[in-house]
């Protein structure tokens, strides 16, 4: 294998790629990116086995073939040349790296070794990648984090009727966002939380005008394609919960106050919740929302922000940290707050922003 290029042109899509590489992985070709010389381009390939990613560049290629090296060090070298062109000779487990100035051997693995990543599938629908860009970031942080659960690490993603649906969910909250799209296709997946965060990095440093969606023959593979990158993962078996049985229908108050001052009065209310249950009193009064929190060896503190209040008077308490992450994801100026009840779900959603919401358990300090 033999190309050329230019320092600039790789850097980028190297440095994007070798994020999903499996650096602590103890297979080690899985630490490597495979990099592939076909005709006028080159493919560089990275995967821990979730997810895979592959993104591909022009470049002046001479003799093809292909290779697997140490992600790591191979971006540290490239990433340190200087903007100079750069020529790359490969043998099946080595590639010699060249320029005016430079010269390295780094030792890989052959490519036969890498392992297959599935970038086929039949068409489920095509997106403008705005619309993931703007949904993903206000949803996939309720989506849990740890793998005990694996079913709720993902995220429920339905296209249909023309409407894209998400929701997450850790057990303790739900987020839930509905858009209009211009695919009339039908889908519907568990994608896991760590691909969307992933795909939402990688579009925002692309200029497409579409991704595509496809789903493997095997139906446990979804991939993302748009520009010069494709994006494949396995999706989450098993049966995410009911969602819509959690979302209240009952409301007995209804507040609506500024989004900014609620989000520095419960900031303010989380400096005295330090502990286990970090938890905060809303209690809404007429034209007033009063927030409380306390613990014994720091204090205490009370804080009265304007609102308007219909419906009964409720004191409910809710931890600190789901309430802040609900809040910072809004853009609206003022919020939406219902509740049902003193032990039951809250649902808080931003004003003049249609199909997003988010709902959120009480703490039962009880």
């Amino acid at each position: 294998m033999k190309f050329t290029i230019l320092q600039q042109d790789l850097i980028p899509i190297l440095s994007s790629v070798s994020r999903s590489a499996g650096i602590r992985s103890q297979l080690p070709v899985l630490g490597n990116v495979l990099i592939e010389a076909q005709t006028d381009r080159i493919k560089i390939s990275a995967t821990n086995l979730e997810i895979g990613v592959v993104k591909s560049v022009k470049a002046d290629v001479v003799e093809e073939g292909a290779v697997t090296i140490p992600a790591k060090m191979l971006v540290d070298v490239i990433a340190n040349l200087s903007g100079e062109k750069i020529e790359i000779n490969a043998s099946d487990e080595a590639i010699e790296i060249t320029t005016p100035t430079f010269s390295s051997t780094l030792n890989g693995i052959s490519a036969t070794e890498f392992p297959n990543i599935p970038l086929s599938g039949k068409q489920a629908a095509l997106l403008d990648p705005k619309i993931l860009i703007k949904a993903l970031p206000e949803i996939v942080f309720s989506a849990a984090a740890d793998d005990g659960r694996p079913v709720l690490t993902g995220i429920l993603t339905e296209i249909n009727h023309k409407k894209l649906q998400l929701v997450a969910t850790d057990g303790y909250r739900l987020a839930h966002k509905s858009v209009e799209t211009e695919s009339d296709s039908s889908f519907k997946a568990l994608v896991p939380r760590r691909t969307f965060e992933e795909v939402v990095r990688l579009i925002s440093e692309d200029e497409a005008d579409s991704i595509q969606i496809a789903v493997s023959e095997d139906q446990n593979q979804v991939i993302f394609s748009f520009g010069n990158t494709q994006i494949s993962s396995r999706l989450i078996e098993g049966s995410f919960p009911a969602w819509e049985k959690i979302v209240p229908t009952e409301i007995k108050a209804r507040i609506i106050t500024s989004r900014s001052e609620l989000l520095k009065a419960v900031k303010l209310a989380s400096v005295f919740a330090r502990g286990e249950a970090n938890t905060v009193k809303l209690q809404n009064l007429k034209s007033k929302l009063v927030l409380t929190s306390e613990t014994k060896e720091l204090g205490n503190q009370k804080k009265e922000i304007d609102a308007e209040v219909e419906g009964e008077d409720l004191q409910i308490s809710f931890s600190t940290k789901y309430l802040q992450d609900s809040l910072s994801a809004f853009n609206s100026s003022q919020v939406i707050i219902e509740l049902s009840g003193l032990l039951s779900a809250a649902i808080f959603k931003p004003v003049g922003e249609e199909g997003l919401e988010y709902i959120v358990m009480p703490v039962n300090l009880s």
